[in-house]
């Protein structure tokens, strides 16, 4: 494609016209399915939605004014998208097992359902605590860590309160948890447990 056919169709795409978005699909669809080349064809298909659905609700954060730009953009929207789902087959393979009820019925003596007495997390709530923990942190780490695992919202509630990606509140929370595995307060968080 030339660089004057491309410069025609980013204002409107910009804009989200229908044409325009029409056209990008079918112009780059190939380069994003094969983004997802390893994974199975029922899940690449979804993929390539899930890619192109984000991408048409951020066309107007899009900056270039090249094709190869765009392509680049695109690329960037399926890596994280391969990565989410990535992580949730990984999370999927850890937690593979018989539900809770099979275990009840085979296994009603299993730990997982003795009453532990006192929950050690309630020790690790105290507001002090919280606060001592969340001072190791960085401002936006602190405040993505509170909002999540305090007040329980989403982080794509919190996205949406702050204006900002759920992929940058999503990279602040995983940020934070590393930190807090390790150094001084993965030390006293396993004192505490």
């Amino acid at each position: 494609m030339e660089e004057s056919e491309f410069g025609i169709w980013i204002n409107p795409l910009r804009a989200g016209e229908p044409e325009a978005v029409a056209w990008m699909f079918t112009t780059f669809r190939g380069d994003v399915e094969r983004c997802f080349g390893h994974r199975p064809p029922e899940d690449r298909a979804d993929m390539v939605q899930d890619v192109f659905a984000v991408a048409i609700t951020r066309l107007h954060t899009f900056q270039g004014d090249r094709e190869a730009s765009l392509r680049a953009w695109l690329r960037s929207i399926a890596f994280h998208r391969w990565h989410h789902r990535w992580e949730a087959d990984q999370v999927r393979a850890r937690h593979a097992g018989p539900s809770l009820e099979v275990l009840l019925e085979t296994h009603p003596s299993h730990h997982a359902f003795r009453d532990g007495g006192i929950d050690p997390a309630e020790k690790v709530c105290q507001a002090d605590t919280v606060q001592w923990v969340l001072s190791r942190l960085t401002p936006g780490q602190a405040r993505v860590v509170h909002a999540h695992l305090i007040e329980g919202r989403t982080t794509r509630e919190i996205a949406a309160n702050w204006g900002v990606p759920r992929e940058r509140v999503r990279g602040l929370y995983k940020r934070a948890i590393s930190k807090l595995r390790t150094g001084e307060c993965a030390d006293w968080l396993r004192e505490a447990a």
